[in-house]
């Protein structure tokens, strides 16, 4: 054993005494130990590992399929019921566009009240507004949802003739409910007669414009030219998408250019 350990010393002895002779030198040289620098490595080392797992990116997890799917019969008879009951809530909001168009037409005061003698009150803007609302009506009956339509744009007519009465300074509930309920006869025989004549003949159209819209004997000349004026609207409506008439996207044009 003695004999071993003597040739072991004897081999690794020198080598060891080199290694530690070349780390005196580095030491000297930059001064810093070589064990100082070993573990000044190792930690970098450790936080380049560190970082390199910091910045991969997990993986998402798994999808799964729903596990709540309504089955194929009630989800058709959902949406039929949908499509049935749709146009009803969009009524409302369908009216309150068109009648908007409705209400903006022109020639109110030049026409209306100026060349056909009409006294400007309320009962003229009802009379005039009437014709116009008619005239979307008439075009949107080619819908299939027009009945729903229609009254929309009827409740927001007769939303804005209450609000105007209101505005006039009638505060009486009674007189203002009493006033629609005429208004609305009113506005019922206007549209019959307006269909009608629409229907047969010019002349049956102008004796309704005579009686509902312009009642003076000396306006002669003026109802011809709303007669002319209505045909012509109402081919030019017909030529318009039935979604332009229900977003609002249409006017009436002036009164005036058919003379």
């Amino acid at each position: 054993m003695n004999r071993s350990a003597s040739l072991l010393k004897t081999v690794f002895t020198p080598a060891a005494r080199y290694h530690s002779a070349l780390c005196t030198a580095a030491t000297r040289t930059t001064g810093v130990s070589v064990l100082a620098l070993a573990k000044s490595q190792s930690a970098n080392t450790c936080v380049q590992q560190r970082l390199t797992y910091s910045t991969e990116q997990p993986a998402p997890p798994a999808t799964s399929p729903p596990k709540h799917v309504l089955p194929e019969k009630y989800a058709a008879f959902f949406r039929s019921l949908l499509k049935r009951f749709l146009p009803q809530y969009q009524a409302q909001s369908i009216g309150k566009m068109v009648y908007k168009s409705c209400s903006t037409y022109p020639d109110f005061k030049e026409f209306w009240v100026g060349e056909c003698q009409l006294p400007e009150t309320f009962q003229t803007w009802f009379s005039t507004t009437s014709l116009y609302v008619w005239m979307a009506m008439v075009r949107i009956r080619a819908d299939t949802n027009s009945k729903h339509y229609n009254q929309g744009l009827i409740d927001q007519f007769f939303q804005d003739a209450e609000a105007k009465m209101r505005e006039s300074g009638i505060k009486s509930g009674r007189i203002i409910n009493d006033t629609l309920k005429d208004l609305v006869q009113s506005f019922q025989g206007t549209v019959m007669s307006l269909d009608e004549g629409f229907a047969r003949s010019d002349a049956v159209l102008a004796a309704a414009i005579w009686r509902n819209l312009v009642p003076v004997d000396e306006a002669v000349m003026q109802i011809d030219t709303v007669v002319r004026y209505v045909r012509q609207e109402l081919q030019r409506l017909d030529k318009c998408e039935l979604s332009e008439i229900t977003s609002g996207n249409f006017v009436f044009e002036s009164i005036s250019e058919q003379k």
